[in-house]
């Protein structure tokens, strides 16, 4: 059965093709996660054009990087994240001592306060673009498919 977002049509044939990125016990759960991405990938691409980032030709296969260029284009514009200072990544550090700890000696604070740094702000982009499709999600017309799973989908 088709999905349809907000109007536009996802085919039975686009999640068959789809399903082989979705790997899972059993055909119905590929096919759901198949059609949770495209549906989440058609809002993201329908917001893009809505704020007029992108464009898209009717009728014109395109691309499947240009789409992902699209999505690039829209979270890099949406998604704002706040500035991380060096007091954000020295609590981190004293909350997760353990972590920076091995065979009982502690790893030096600059050591690690690059990876603290990256592993925080891809952890705030994770949560901010997840709370962005929930948002999209709330907002649109979906019908064919309950997005029990949107919560949980990163985009990456």
């Amino acid at each position: 059965m088709p999905v349809f977002v907000n109007g536009a049509e996802i085919t039975d044939e686009q999640i068959f093709r789809e399903m082989q990125h979705h790997p899972a016990d059993n055909a119905d759960v590929a096919m759901q996660l198949a059609a949770e991405a495209l549906t989440i990938r058609e809002l993201l691409l329908q917001d893009a054009v809505a704020l007029k980032l992108a464009q898209r030709s009717e009728g014109v296969e395109e691309e499947p990087l240009a789409d992902d260029e699209r999505i690039e284009k829209l979270l890099n514009e949406v998604i704002k994240l706040p500035q991380l200072d060096d007091a954000s990544i020295r609590r981190y550090y004293d909350q997760n001592l353990a972590a920076f700890t091995k065979n009982g000696v502690l790893t030096p604070f600059e050591d690690v306060q690059s990876a603290i740094a990256e592993f925080l702000r891809g952890t705030s982009w994770q949560t901010a673009v997840q709370q962005y499709i929930k948002i999209l999600v709330g907002q649109a017309k979906i019908i064919g498919l309950e997005l029990e799973g949107a919560d949980s989908m990163l985009v990456q």
